[in-house]
């Protein structure tokens, strides 16, 4: 008699979408730092463009080119805005993709525990059989020793 635990196809079903789970967490996960780097180099290149303009008015920049500068950091300052609510969206959408992610993981476990409950009512049942039919052997070889005695 073979095991057979009567919920497999739940538990496959459960296992793949906890892998699901795990794909859509990586893809939030990797789309968050994606956003954390980008905003740190617009940021950095803000920071540039800011030392460039403030040297160039020390230097005497012209009118032209200070307005040009003007409206090129203004936006870089809207595109790091932009960066920051993505960010804020990204940091969302990890947290509900973490979420989903453990409670799968809670129903994979629920599913896989009932299999180990049932795996070791299973191997009890066969101890017990193998015993009983020990057992018998054992009492078969004492009342074949007894005969063979008198």
């Amino acid at each position: 008699m073979k095991f057979k635990f009567r919920l497999e196809a739940l538990l496959r079903v459960r296992q793949r979408l906890e892998e699901v789970a795990e794909m859509e967490f990586a893809k939030a996960l990797g789309n968050l730092k994606s956003l954390e780097e980008e905003l740190k180099m617009q940021k950095e290149k803000l920071k540039k463009e800011e030392e460039r303009l403030r040297d160039g008015m020390e230097e005497g920049i012209m009118s032209s080119d200070f307005n040009f500068r003007c409206q090129l950091i203004s936006h870089m300052e809207q595109k790091c805005r932009e960066l920051d609510q993505r960010l804020k969206q990204a940091k969302v959408e990890l947290a509900q993709a973490r979420g989903q992610l453990r409670q799968r993981h809670m129903d994979t476990e629920l599913v896989s525990g009932l299999k180990d409950r049932d795996l070791k009512r299973y191997l009890k049942e066969v101890d017990a059989e193998l015993q009983k039919e020990l057992d018998e052997l054992v009492s078969l070889s004492h009342a074949r020793d007894r005969s063979k005695n008198r």
